[in-house]
């Protein structure tokens, strides 16, 4: 689920920025591109609850420094 979720994000803000210099000469750096899609990320996935304990999951946990909130049920 969250390797959807980061597929989702990346596509869509690289599809916002391509749309953004295209329509309206606004260029920004990679680096901002990628603090937007990080945050949108983490701020997603903190509002997340009783996600599944997959390795994949704990690994992202760890490199992105989520919530441990999300593997908790409510």
């Amino acid at each position: 689920m969250l390797m959807r979720l980061i597929l989702a994000a990346i596509i869509y803000y690289i599809w916002r920025e391509r749309n953004a210099r295209f329509h309206s000469d606004a260029l920004r750096t990679s680096s901002m591109i990628f603090r937007d899609i990080v945050s949108c990320i983490v701020s997603k996935v903190n509002s997340f609850c009783n996600m599944a304990s997959s390795t994949t999951n704990r690994r992202l946990h760890m490199a992105w420094g989520f919530s441990d909130d999300i593997f908790n049920p409510i």
